[in-house]
């Protein structure tokens, strides 16, 4: 059988790998994992991940032998190295890294840590339902809230498709949603926000000087949290905003997808009404900075979609020092906020913000209505009688 090594430290605290004697003279019963065996890939030897057990890296290493013995004699075998789980867990990192933005390529691979550490099995394909119930187990011992459970299973989930592997997970297997309480930014705050953020009159930059400068050449920190403010757009969908998706008589925003990116769902591409004053500043820039309608509004130096529209909102929180829950996001939670206090239909918001779900909106607003003056009036006229009893 080919031999398994296990990864251990020497008397210097240096990694080694060391044999395990799998024969008469047996391991010692505190041996621990990972095992690894030595492998020859594409001509080339490396480790391979073997289990966390010597059951697991015992099998491995039978079938390492069978396929070696298989290739000798002539027989086409699939490199099963491709499948490990941990070989699986790299590429769609990689991938991920490549083709998704900063922030989710990040959320996978410390889902797909997290997902390391629980799964046993050494091939993607060995994954049953079992497991991902072992790794929802797993993730609340890590004492993460609900919320990152639910998306930590979700993340998972997504890989394993994408891995082409099916587990078994059954509906009621899924960790519930917390749903997030909506939250708004208070007129304080929101004040403090504008006033901290620089506009473009106060900057008085040249082109040549924004290119130098910390700031985002296209300059504005106040021009783009008000157009998160009054917008209700998501971050993804303000970085990939042109000139072109805003029809300036009559201040209507457009959210579409673009090449090489797509709305959140279908029914996000939508048309926004949005305050004349803020489109006639969004038109002013594109005037005096001879800007043309496929460029966007809001790029990096480069003139590419910034994805890293959450550093402006952050940095400019910090200076305005608000605290708490402070993101882009939360202009969205208040404008629908907003739009429903001051007597917009349901139906109108939905449509405005892309919203598929009625429960979520109505969320919003049965947040509004139980604070109405007059709501509380109605509920109180039902225990009037007892106001004064025993005084």
């Amino acid at each position: 059988m080919a031999s398994i090594y296990s990864r251990q430290k020497n008397e210097k605290g240096k990694w080694r790998y060391v044999r395990v004697n799998t024969g008469p003279g047996r391991p010692p019963a505190d041996l621990g994992g990972p095992f690894y065996l030595r492998v020859t890939i594409d001509g080339r030897e490396q480790w391979a991940s073997a289990g966390d057990t010597l059951e697991i890296a015992r099998e491995e290493a039978k079938k390492y032998e069978a396929t070696v013995k298989a290739e000798e004699s002539g027989l086409v075998v699939e490199n099963e190295a491709a499948n490990r789980l941990r070989t699986k867990i790299e590429a769609f990192n990689a991938e991920t890294k490549a083709t998704k933005a900063y922030k989710t390529a990040l959320a996978y691979a410390n889902t797909l840590r997290y997902f390391a550490a629980s799964c046993k099995r050494v091939n993607v394909e060995d994954v049953k339902r079992q497991d991902l119930l072992d790794f929802k187990t797993h993730l609340r011992n890590e004492k993460l809230s609900e919320r990152s459970v639910y998306n930590n299973f979700l993340n998972t989930m997504v890989f394993l498709k994408w891995c082409g592997v099916n587990a078994g997970v059954k509906k009621n297997d899924w960790p519930p949603l917390p749903e997030r309480e909506p939250e708004e930014y208070s007129d304080e705050e929101l004040v403090a926000l504008l006033n901290a953020a620089d506009n473009e009159k106060n900057l008085q930059l040249s082109k040549h000087a924004r290119g130098l400068s910390k700031l985002p050449h296209w300059g504005s920190e106040r021009l783009l949290l008000n157009s998160f403010l009054c917008s209700a757009l998501r971050s993804g969908e303000m970085a990939h905003l042109t000139y072109g998706d805003i029809d300036f008589k009559h201040s209507v925003w457009t959210v579409a997808p673009k090449d090489g990116w797509k709305t959140k769902t279908t029914k996000s591409q939508r048309d926004v009404p949005v305050s004349g004053w803020l489109t006639k500043k969004i038109h002013e820039r594109m005037t005096a900075d001879n800007r043309q309608k496929p460029d966007l509004i809001f790029p990096t130096a480069e003139g590419k979609p910034d994805l890293k529209l959450l550093k402006v909102v952050k940095r400019v929180a910090k200076r305005a020092e608000v605290t708490g829950r402070v993101d882009d996001h939360k202009f969205r939670s208040t404008a629908i906020t907003r739009w429903l206090r001051d007597g917009n239909s349901v139906a109108d918001v939905m449509s405005w913000v892309g919203h598929t779900s009625l429960d979520t909106i109505l969320r919003y607003a049965a947040k509004i209505n139980v604070r109405k003056l007059e709501t509380r009036k109605k509920a109180e006229k039902t225990f009037a009688q007892f106001a004064n009893v025993g005084d």
